[in-house]
């Protein structure tokens, strides 16, 4: 909670802050003046009835009785509207701090949340100012803690149930599973110096571990429940599915450099950076360019097997496909742009 409070309060934050409250007592100021027009009715309406109360004959004891009924019934109304007022009525407050000043604490709060100046006591009575509700409810191994603000907005908060480890730890690593695998996150991690609870340097395994005791969702797991989807990255199962060749020659056009994606060595997954132009350009159905060149052709000139080829197109930035010839899948390499043009130029006989 104390992270979500501290990432939530900040410069911006507080700008909005300044800017609503603005709006809020100009509406306040108008509804304040609507109170008082009807209060200055009402006052007027109970002074006509008095004054009608005063003019009529004492001996027409009838007319008298009903206007001094409706005299009664009009200073009650206004006696009712006066309470309202005075409970309904806005509270007038100045700011003892200037805007520069209260930039600078928000600035510099983590700062002050952290030091021995400021008391448990006073976090506390700063939550209760700006949080108005928690909702919590069970989802397996977190609570989901629902964060209502005062001014309507509303946050969410995982917090894990069986926590071997400091909140920020867990908190961090949630952060960064989504956009890195495991040996990513823990070499950010010991970048980072943060260590594990024990005190000891981050290990591919020891992220793994503390992701799945508290299920941590992440781009990069096999686990279809933690996975999280439209990362990027696809397995290198499935990208063979979508390829329909086999795991075997993904993994090997991966170390030739016609697929990029992430490894994290050993036996971890292979995953596929899975773009759109993909099945384009290695499942046949690319358009032929006049200026592509097979693969074929170049071991022939260049006297290199077809991984060396492949590897030599990839280093240089050429693209990749692979055309259907016959009944039988071929590679072809489409030279740079640039490489285009120079031999254009050559051509032409210019320098």
């Amino acid at each position: 909670m104390e992270e979500l409070f501290l990432r939530v309060v900040n410069a911006q934050t507080l700008e909005l802050s300044l800017s609503w409250d603005e709006k809020l007592h100009q509406e306040a100021a108008l509804v304040d003046q609507d109170r008082q027009e009807k209060l200055q009715r009402l006052e007027y309406e109970a002074d006509l009835a008095r004054r009608r109360y005063e003019m009529v004959d004492p001996a027409n004891r009838l007319v008298a009785g009903t206007l001094e009924t409706n005299w009664n019934q009009k200073l009650m109304d206004l006696e009712a509207a006066n309470r309202d007022y005075e409970v309904q009525k806005p509270t007038t407050y100045e700011l003892r701090s200037t805007l520069e000043e209260m930039r600078q604490v928000v600035t510099h709060l983590c700062d002050y949340w952290f030091s021995e100046e400021f008391s448990f006591r006073d976090k506390k009575e700063l939550l209760r100012c700006l949080i108005e509700r928690v909702f919590l409810e069970s989802q397996g191994k977190v609570i989901r803690a629902q964060v209502s603000w005062y001014g309507g907005a509303v946050s969410e908060l995982d917090v894990p149930k069986y926590l071997f480890s400091e909140a920020h730890i867990y908190h961090r690593i949630r952060e960064l599973s989504r956009d890195h695998t495991d040996r990513e996150v823990a070499s950010i991690l010991n970048q980072e110096v943060i260590k594990t609870y024990r005190g000891k340097n981050w290990t591919p395994r020891r992220v793994m571990d503390l992701r799945r005791s508290n299920d941590i969702p992440s781009g990069f797991t096999t686990n279809g429940g933690l996975r999280i989807p439209d990362t990027g990255y696809i397995t290198s199962s499935e990208a063979a599915k979508q390829l329909g060749v086999h795991q075997t020659t993904i993994q090997k056009w991966y170390r030739l450099g016609v697929l990029a994606g992430k490894h994290d060595g050993r036996q971890s997954q292979l995953w596929i950076h899975w773009e759109e132009d993909m099945m384009v350009r290695l499942n046949g159905g690319a358009t032929p360019d006049p200026h592509m060149v097979s693969v074929r052709s170049l071991c022939r000139i260049q006297r290199k097997s077809p991984d060396e080829v492949l590897a030599w197109a990839q280093s240089e930035g050429h693209g990749i496909y692979r055309l259907r010839r016959g009944t039988a899948m071929r590679f072809f390499i489409l030279p740079r742009r640039d490489s285009q043009e120079d031999s254009a130029s050559g051509s032409n006989g210019k320098p």
